[in-house]
């Protein structure tokens, strides 16, 4: 069997968007829809849970928060040696910030990861080094891009690739097709079969090998294609 494994940010939902506004435009969501009838799609996000089942109900699994925790086959999981008091110590300082932060949660409400997110503000703000070095004096991990305007800080050492592998163990799949625009999904690229790169105006430039590159404004098309090739001929 094979599955879908999709991230959710600039992948599903529009890269420009500011974070908790990013919605699945109507036709990809169609699309993706009927894909779920047929198949696994599972979303492999750093957004918590919270926020992305809501947006994504008809979705098999989720590996929310850069892999911390996963929703599958009836199962909840959350990474050990998760530093949550590290977190809340450092969630004020990020706050300070002229930036959107965002604070993302398990379900049993750990701080299990931190945002800084200067999208549409022009650069990084002042006071994030300080931040991050604070960040990394806790013990946290700290995600940095080279070409997307945000900072990720997460509770332990986790990322997408260890959630792909625990997502086709839970669900029963062989083999997985990923969709990612951003540098934390490579790990999750290395761990699949079909790499698909979905090409934004915030990741132009990105390599990934062996990887199939789709513009965002095509991956309705495109998984329009896949689904008929799954449904086969009609009769």
């Amino acid at each position: 069997m094979i599955g879908l494994f999709t991230d959710y940010d600039g992948t599903l939902a529009p890269p420009e968007r500011a974070r908790e506004e990013g919605a699945i435009p109507p036709e990809l969501e169609e699309v993706l829809r009927e894909l779920s009838t047929l198949i696994p799609v599972a979303v492999v996000t750093t957004k918590d849970c919270y926020f992305v089942r809501r947006r994504v109900p008809y979705a098999a699994a989720y590996a929310c928060i850069n892999g911390l925790e996963v929703h599958a086959g009836g199962y909840m999981a959350v990474a050990e040696g998760l530093r949550s008091a590290e977190l809340e110590q450092l969630l004020p300082l990020a706050q300070r910030l002229d930036a959107l932060v965002e604070a993302k949660r398990t379900a049993d409400g750990r701080l299990a990861g931190i945002t800084i997110d200067w999208r549409g503000r022009g650069g990084p703000p002042e006071g994030l080094e300080a931040v991050i070095a604070e960040a990394q004096r806790l013990g946290l991990k700290v995600l940095r891009y080279s070409r997307h305007p945000f900072v990720d800080i997460y509770g332990a050492n986790r990322d997408k690739g260890d959630a792909v592998k625990i997502l086709k163990a839970l669900l029963g799949v062989r083999h997985v097709a990923y969709m990612g625009d951003s540098e934390n999904d490579i790990p999750a690229w290395r761990e699949a079969d079909v790499r698909i790169v979905v090409v934004n105006s915030l990741n132009r430039g990105l390599a990934v090998e062996g990887a199939i590159y789709i513009e965002y404004a095509d991956l309705p098309a495109y998984l329009g294609e896949v689904l008929k090739n799954i449904k086969g001929p009609e009769k």
